[in-house]
């Protein structure tokens, strides 16, 4: 095969897609799998109210108080009694230093499969760890601290730091996966609300959880199940079910596995192979700069940047382009494939999948295999850099 044949193939594997490792994609995953795991029910009135308060970031201690107040009249409800057993507000208690936690999430399908999360003494995340077994990237693992985040793309072989601030403001979306006391909160106002009924089941013995169970009155409805730990109150598992004509049937399941214990020493922190290929983009500053063109500007641009880097050997500053490649990489990927001159580049269109984000650059360049020229067509990926919009890069793959 002609090695002029494997260019896009090449680009395709030697680029890290940045744009879908921390941002809408990977950040949204973990929101994805908060969603997946909530009660929807669909229409207007209490629906609305469900929906709003489970996506609502209220103040802590005025939900505790609400809670407290609704926990107690559930219980003469449901026990005939204004002295239960157990009532949320221990949960909430259980929960109020939450320092460490560890859990999984079932099924994971191209979303949040499993999740560390530590925070300091007023509740912010310090360090982060996701695992994303299927993704349109293959497994990742994703690490986050001191407003910087690691990906290691397994399927690739490619490990990338970028820097990534926003997890802090976005973290409260995500509260409701890592700290089960936001989620039972919800719970009890939505029960306010009039949108769940609360039902809760002492243990059978002395070993088994206390099970609470929340279900939705709207159509189609919905239900979440919670087992609580008897002797500390703390919630191990949370599993959500959607009405199906009469019967609910199983949409995914949260195991809670560790509280407040001790990190091990490599939980936050990644092991990829010796070969791997790390771009470190805190480090470097990587495509070109947008100044003042248009999106369709900008793009030609960066594809006749990067052609005239590999026109002039310049691997080092294709690489720049493609988001950081080290130059050794870039040469490694292309072999002994040499590109000669640019013929034409043509108006830029947008990807196919929107997702991406790329707009897509019609080339024709003219290169040299094995002493033989011809005229290859390309259609380079190109979009700004991740949480760099005046820097734009180009890129293969989704």
């Amino acid at each position: 095969m002609n090695p002029a044949d494997n260019i896009e193939r090449a680009l395709r594997q030697l680029h890290v897609t940045t744009r879908s490792t921390v941002d809408a994609r990977i950040l949204a995953n973990a929101t994805a799998a908060l969603e997946h795991a909530r009660l929807s029910p669909s229409g207007g009135g209490r629906a609305s109210i469900w929906r709003s308060i489970m996506r609502s970031n209220v103040s802590k201690l005025a939900a505790a108080a609400a809670v407290i107040a609704v926990a107690v009249v559930s219980f003469v409800v449901f026990h005939g009694s204004a002295q239960p057993a157990y009532a949320i507000e221990q949960t909430l208690e259980a929960n109020r230093a939450l320092t460490y936690v560890h859990i999984r999430i079932e099924p994971a399908g191209q979303g949040l499969a499993e999740a560390w999360a530590q925070f300091d003494d007023e509740g912010k995340p310090l360090r982060l760890r996701m695992e994303f077994p299927n993704t349109e990237d293959g497994p990742k693992s994703v690490v986050w601290q001191g407003n910087k985040a690691e990906v290691w793309f397994k399927a690739k072989n490619s490990d990338v730091i970028m820097a990534e601030p926003r997890i802090l403001a976005r973290f409260p979306e995500m509260l409701e996966v890592f700290d089960p006391r936001v989620r039972t909160e919800a719970i009890y106002k939505a029960q306010a609300a009039g949108a769940v009924t609360i039902e809760v089941k002492p243990p059978a013995d002395a070993q088994s959880p206390i099970t609470l169970i929340a279900t939705a009155t709207s159509s189609p409805g919905g239900r979440e199940i919670y087992q609580i730990n008897p002797v500390t109150k703390l919630v191990q598992q949370a599993e959500r079910y959607e009405l199906q004509g009469e019967e609910y049937r199983f949409v995914s399941r949260f195991e809670y596995l560790e509280y407040n214990e001790e990190p091990a020493p490599d939980v936050f922190t990644l092991n990829p192979p010796a070969d791997v290929m790390r771009i470190d983009q805190t480090m470097q500053v990587i495509g070109v700069a947008r100044g003042d063109l248009s999106d369709n500007e900008i793009a030609v641009k960066v594809a006749r940047e990067f052609f005239e880097a590999m026109i002039a050997g310049d691997y080092a500053k294709a690489g720049q382009i493609a988001g950081g490649i080290p130059a050794e990489k870039m040469k490694e990927g292309f072999g002994e494939l040499k590109f000669k001159r640019i013929v034409s580049i043509g108006t830029p269109t947008p990807h196919p999948d929107p997702r991406t984000h790329f707009l897509r650059v019609p080339c024709e360049v003219e290169v040299e295999a094995d002493g033989v020229r011809q005229t290859k067509a390309f259609t380079p990926n190109i979009r700004h850099a991740y949480n760099q919009p005046d820097r734009w890069v180009i890129g293969g793959g989704i």
